[in-house]
């Protein structure tokens, strides 16, 4: 047809296989590069996740004080304006329904002040727990980055195609007429590849 000889349609088919084997290094340590470039991305974005979250931690509490401080005002407020009342009415304020009157205003106050700080709190733990998620995610992501290697993924699957190729020649018989009707044999040392 061409009239190539047996020998060189043999090395062709080699030159082939060395090829395939070397995009197929090419293509999976492209691709490794880029999961390695997504986690360290992914690690970043969940640093960043945790540090949000510490701000609005501290937010919450400081929101909590400030509310906590506006009931306690209102509150003195309330007694203020209830004292005065009872006061221009004549009503001694250290007996009877007055002081049970003043006793439960602080002590409606003092559980508003107690329920707005519970509130803060729980929230602040919310956002601690959402930070301390981020953390854990980030340096899952960040081990996975480090722990891909786009060389060695490469070799792997450039020695994985030469190694399937030569298994598909040999079974194909490509080799045999090289070596005047033999199988030529392939020796391969450890790390040869």
């Amino acid at each position: 047809m061409f009239g190539f000889s047996a020998t060189t349609v043999a090395w062709i088919g080699v030159g082939v296989a060395a090829a395939s084997a070397g995009m197929s290094a090419y293509s999976a340590s492209e691709q490794a590069d880029a999961s390695k470039k997504a986690a360290n991305y992914q690690a970043q974005v969940a640093a960043n996740n945790a540090k949000i979250a510490q701000y609005q931690r501290s937010s919450a509490i400081q929101q909590g004080e400030v509310d906590a401080q506006t009931a306690m005002r209102q509150q003195a407020q309330t007694l203020s304006a209830q004292r005065a009342a009872l006061a221009s009415n004549g009503v001694d304020l250290t007996e009877g329904s007055s002081q049970d009157l003043l006793a439960t205003t602080k002590f409606l106050g003092a559980a508003d002040v107690n329920t707005i700080q519970s509130n803060a709190a729980r929230q602040a733990w919310g956002y601690d727990v959402q930070g301390m998620n981020a953390s854990a995610s980030g340096q899952l992501d960040k081990w996975k980055a480090d722990n891909i290697n786009p060389a060695g993924i490469g070799a792997m699957a450039g020695a994985s195609s030469l190694l399937s190729s030569a298994s598909s020649y040999a079974s194909a018989g490509a080799f045999k007429s090289a070596g005047g009707g033999q199988t030529a044999t392939m020796k391969m040392r450890p790390g040869s590849w």
